[in-house]
C-alpha cells in the first residue's frame, strides 16, 4: 500500500500553544515545549520512513515552521472552521496523493511508541480505520483507507467526548474500526507529572522533551 502520515501542529508561538500549563511554566517556556513535542514527533515518523505531511497553523507562521523543520517538504495550511474541518481537509489533501492509508497523528502525546504508527497501517490492510484513545476521553491517532466527512462531524472536540462520538460516527457509517493500545497527552500541568515520570524510565521516546524536562528548574519541578 501507499501510505502517509499526516501530522497536525500548531506552529509553536508563545501565548498561542499549550496555555493550559500556564502559570506552571511560562508562555515561553510552553512554546519551547511545544516545539520540544513537535520535533520529537517529526523523528519519531521520520525512523519509520513513510512519507510524511505538516498540516499546520497558523499560515503566518510558515517562516518560522521552516526555521524549525528546515528539510520538511510537505507542508500544508490547516484550513476549516473547526479541529474536524481541519482534519478533514487534511486527509482530503493527503488522498488526493493517490495514497491508500493515512494516519493522522498530533504532537500532545510525544511518547506514543513509534511502533503503534506501524501498527496502525497494518490494521488499516484489514480495516477502514484505526483510532488510539488518549486518557482524557480524546484521540492520540486515527488512520483512515476511506475518507468520509461525517466521520468529523457533531463531534465535541477537545473534550471527554471526543473519542466516543468519533468513533461512534465511524460505526455509525459500517466502517470496520480497529483499536490501538491507549495513550496520554500532555495539556495539563498533572499531564507535566505523568510525563516527567515516564521519560524518566523511557527517554528515548522523545529525547528533545526528555532534556526539557531533565532541565525545568528546581523551582518548576517542586510543583508537580
Amino acid at each position: 500500500m501507499k501510505n502517509a502520515v499526516i501530522i497536525m501542529t500548531k506552529v509553536p508561538v508563545a501565548g498561542n500553544v499549550k496555555t493550559r500549563l500556564q502559570p506552571t511554566l511560562s508562555a515561553e517556556k510552553c512554546a519551547t515545549l511545544a516545539e520540544c513535542f513537535l520535533a520529537d514527533t517529526v523523528s519519531k515518523i521520520k525512523l519509520l520512513q513513510i512519507p510524511l505531511i505538516i498540516a499546520f497553523a497558523p499560515v503566518e507562521q510558515r517562516k518560522n515552521l521552516l526555521k524549525m523543520l528546515p528539510d520538511e517538504q510537505m507542508l500544508v495550511e490547516q484550513t476549516g472552521v473547526n479541529l474536524g474541518e481541519k482534519m478533514f481537509n487534511a486527509f482530503q489533501f493527503a488522498f488526493s496523493q493517490n495514497l491508500d492509508a493515512v494516519v493522522m497523528v498530533g504532537t500532545d502525546s510525544p511518547t506514543f511508541p513509534g511502533e503503534f504508527v506501524t501498527r496502525a497501517f497494518e490494521k488499516l490492510s484489514e480495516s477502514d480505520a484505526v483510532i488510539g484513545r488518549t486518557a482524557d476521553g480524546g484521540f492520540y491517532l486515527i488512520g483512515l483507507r476511506m475518507l468520509r466527512k461525517e466521520i468529523f462531524a457533531k463531534v465535541e472536540w477537545s473534550s471527554p467526548q471526543t473519542f466516543e462520538q468519533t468513533t461512534r460516527n465511524i460505526e455509525k457509517l459500517n466502517l470496520k474500526l480497529a483499536r490501538l493500545p491507549d495513550w496520554y497527552d500532555v495539556d495539563t500541568p498533572n499531564d507535566l507529572e505523568i510525563l516527567k515520570a515516564d521519560l524518566a524510565k523511557n527517554p528515548d521516546t522523545a529525547p528533545q522533551t526528555f532534556e526539557f524536562m531533565k532541565n525545568l528548574s528546581a523551582e518548576i519541578l517542586r510543583l508537580f
